[in-house]
């Protein structure tokens, strides 16, 4: 009695086994608890010395303790079920009868027992039911892991008891529980039930005139008595798995193959698993190629491969396939498909400009965007037709500027919304190297206007929006590009490759707008290890720009240490500036300059090429003035500055940096002009660059000629530094704190830190050594119970505020 399911135990309580006469029907298939029950019934009128016979009983010769017992009625022939049924209709003869189904000869018989006994209806276990029967073994299951275990079981009463038995819990135990169970059950089958059982696994809604197996009439209904038809638990479909041969299985599943296409009720589900189990078969290739038009990429390039396995592609579906593939980041597969289409001396030249759009877009999401311009100058304008737009971006983007006009010159044929769009894009960044950046802004931004078409949803090597965006920030317009990318992000699904960049690009735009820690604000999926080596460089090089500014020197060093590696595989373009530009500056104050040098050159000779047009080159110019000041280098400053001063001849943003960059130099030769240095600083802020904005005024604060004039301007830098208090809290709570328990030079270098100076900084003006200094922010730190560097900051601004006043 002690190895008793306490689910059973549960069940046998609801049944009066003392009844005279005692009347029991029992349905439910063999997934259910009907075989556990009966046989539990079994024991106990064994136990006490009842009588119980199975078969041959008539009810003339039944004793007083007699009881008939039918385990499964219908596994009687007809004969003996006729006799049994005939028995059954005396209402004094104790039995207890079970079925795994209502057959209709059994009807009247249940209908009698209803009236006269006891009927119980059992079905395979629910979640509730199996945390239920866990509870009775002292287990305790979350709703997810029931869940779970349902699926991997199949809701068998007999799998689950047997998995949930044992006192030692893990995933391994369980599984081997339930393999060990299907395996035994499965074994105890015939072959007919096997096949049937087999089949129904691989075919959705399989039907008994679909079968001609030629076994026993009641194979089928055998089959569904057995709960493990239909089965979709890896346990189940695992036992029943054997090789297809070339026997009436393999001839079944083809016909009931043929007959599902000619009716055209064949669903992708059944297909696939058809294709699994071994069929090869014509008609499975082209209900893939045809589902794999209308399906998601993911789904398209698994639905391509296998049709791939039954017959050869047309070179219209190898590059459907090589788009589906890249848009899902198999990128290796997608190259290797538009590998063969351009390596086809017969290709039409319509193929070979979609494959060298494909490979050109693999080649950027893997940060070689010239090697993407190579390819179209490779196709030229006269074979690049409707592609020719895309061809022109990469072009652009290069610095093959006589390529990318020739490009856009040789487009063709009727425009759509979509090859508009991608027109104007182009004719945008076009304009942005020879017009003012307004107007190059204005025909780039009118490309976001217009309506997708398919085209859009195309594999590209960046999505109109994130070009957008990406100029929008080297024109300091941070909350546009966060809006663009606001707007543009749900419409590409979480698995494209867009989808993260957008996430990526708008965690800079907030970085550059003044954000602490906008890397939080990524969604972790965007943060995989599918990311190319493109969208790698911006994410690893936005983890360092935030060291930079809100970090220590330890912060910088691990970010820098994680994202150095970036260099080797970098190639500079226009689109990538911004994170270069971020990892030079971090290479300048490490003192490491050697991996970023080249890449500097490289980007100076390319804003040269192209004239230095004053979008793309300002904020590289800026962060020159930045690396100049970092390496205390006023002769690195000069070209900078003069470069800005240029660019703010047609550029008011321009403007804005290049008068910051005179007002620094004449700091760091220690001319400080209050007046000057506040109208720099406030255009600084206007023009996006607050954090750089509180800098330049900190800094002139520390070298100002008198107090006056130091105290306003560090007034002037608090002003640019927003307090934000952590979730949950008020401004006001952040500055109801208690009296400060900070020395006076702790108060020294909260101020600093405040304004993002260096521990090397902070040391020259408190003429201590860089390490002292971090010994300071360390003891603070653990003084004010800040946990993180944010947290530190916001109660440093507090302290601050409180000092001042």
């Amino acid at each position: 009695m002690n190895s008793e399911s306490p689910y059973i135990r549960d069940l046998l309580s609801t049944i009066d086994l003392e009844a005279e006469p005692l009347r029991l029907f029992v349905t439910g298939s063999g997934a259910s608890a009907r075989p556990q029950l009966v046989a539990a019934v079994h024991r106990r009128l064994i136990g006490r010395e009842a009588v119980v016979v199975t078969a041959d009983f008539t009810g003339d010769d039944r004793g007083p303790d007699t009881v008939l017992l039918i385990d499964n009625a219908l596994d009687l022939d007809a004969a003996e079920l006729a006799k049994v049924l005939e028995t059954l209709r005396r209402t004094d003869i104790s039995a207890v009868v079970a079925t795994d189904m209502v057959d209709p000869r059994l009807a009247d018989t249940a209908a009698d027992f209803s009236a006269s006994g006891s009927v119980l209806h059992l079905d395979r276990l629910r979640c509730s039911d199996i945390q239920a029967l866990a509870n009775g073994y002292g287990h305790s299951l979350a709703p997810d892991e029931a869940s779970d275990l349902e699926f991997l079981s199949g809701g068998h009463f007999g799998a689950l008891d047997a998995a949930l038995r044992s006192p030692v819990r893990g995933r391994q135990t369980v599984d081997d529980a339930l393999r060990g169970y299907f395996a035994r059950t499965v074994g105890a089958l015939d072959a007919w039930q096997r096949e049937i059982l087999h089949i129904s696994s691989i075919v959705h809604n399989l039907a008994p005139d679909e079968l001609e197996l030629g076994g026993p009439s009641d194979a089928f209904d055998r089959a569904l008595g057995t709960g493990l038809f239909a089965a979709q638990s890896p346990a189940i479909v695992e036992s029943l798995a054997h090789p297809l041969g070339v026997g009436s299985e393999r001839a079944t599943l083809d016909r009931i193959l043929d007959r599902r296409i000619e009716a055209g009720v064949l669903d992708i589900d059944t297909a696939v698993r058809l294709f699994d189990a071994g069929v090869r078969h014509p008609g499975i290739a082209h209900h893939f190629y045809e589902h794999a038009k209308r399906a998601t990429s993911a789904t398209a390039a698994d639905l391509y491969q296998r049709a791939a396995v039954i017959e050869s592609p047309s070179a219209e579906t190898m590059l459907h396939h090589a788009e589906c593939a890249a848009s899902r980041g198999d990128l290796d597969t997608a190259v290797s498909l538009t590998d063969s289409i351009l390596g086809d001396q017969s290709a039409q030249d319509a193929d070979l400009a979609v494959a060298v759009r494909i490979s050109a877009a693999v080649s950027a999401v893997c940060g070689q965007i010239a090697s993407g311009a190579e390819l179209y100058a490779w196709l030229g304008p006269a074979r690049a037709d409707a592609e020719s737009a895309f061809g022109a971006i990469l072009l652009v983007a290069s610095g093959r500027i006589d390529d990318a006009t020739a490009m856009l010159a040789g487009t063709s044929g009727a425009p759509s919304p979509g090859s508009t769009g991608t027109g104007l894009l182009a004719r945008g960044l076009m304009q942005s190297l020879t017009g003012p950046p307004p107007l190059a802004l204005n025909t780039m931004s009118r490309a976001l206007t217009l309506p997708r078409s398919p085209g859009a949803s195309r594999f590209q090597a960046d999505s109109p929006a994130a070009i957008v965006a990406t100029a929008l920030m080297h024109t300091g317009a941070h909350d546009r590009a966060r809006d663009v990318l606001a707007k543009a992000t749900p419409a590409h699904d979480t698995s494209s490759h867009l989808w993260a960049r957008h996430q990526i690009l708008a965690a800079w735009a907030a970085l550059l707008a003044g954000s602490e820690n906008p890397v939080a604000d990524i969604p972790e999926s965007a943060l995989t290890d599918s990311l190319g080596q493109r969208d790698t460089l911006f994410l690893l090089a936005l983890e360092v720009g935030v060291a930079r500014r809100f970090g220590d020197l330890e912060d910088v060093r691990r970010t820098w240490s994680r994202a150095s590696g970036t260099l080797f595989e970098c190639s500079v373009n226009l689109l990538d500036l911004l994170p270069i530009c971020e990892l030079w500056l971090a290479a300048v104050r490490l003192g490491d300059t050697e991996h970023v040098d080249h890449l500097i050159d490289e980007a100076q000779d390319l804003l040269r090429l192209l004239g230095d047009p004053p979008l793309w080159s300002s904020l590289f110019h800026w962060y020159g003035v930045q690396a100049a000041i970092l390496g205390q280098s006023p002769a690195d400053l000069l070209p900078h500055a003069r470069a800005l001063a240029e660019s703010a001849k047609i550029h008011s943003y321009s403007a804005g940096l290049a008068e910051a960059g005179r007002q620094w130099l004449l700091v760091l030769q220690g001319t400080v002009s209050g007046d000057e240095i506040e109208t720099a600083a406030r255009t600084l802020n206007r023009i996006g660059h607050s954090w750089d904005a509180a800098r330049l005024a900190g800094e002139a604060a520390l070298r100002a000629p008198d107090t006056k004039s130091a105290t306003t301007l560090l007034q002037l830098a608090r002003s640019f530094r927003v307090n934000t208090p952590e979730p949950g809290s008020s401004r006001e709570d952040a500055n109801a704190l208690p009296d400060s328990p900070l020395t006076e030079r702790e108060h020294q270098i909260s101020e600093l830190v405040v304004l993002g100076l260096t521990y090397r900084e902070i040391g020259e003006r408190l003429y201590i050594s860089a390490k002292t200094v971090e010994h300071h922010v360390a003891r603070i730190k653990r003084k004010v119970g800040a946990q993180s560097r944010s947290e530190l900051l916001v109660v440093l601004r507090s302290l601050t505020t409180q000092n001042r006043n």
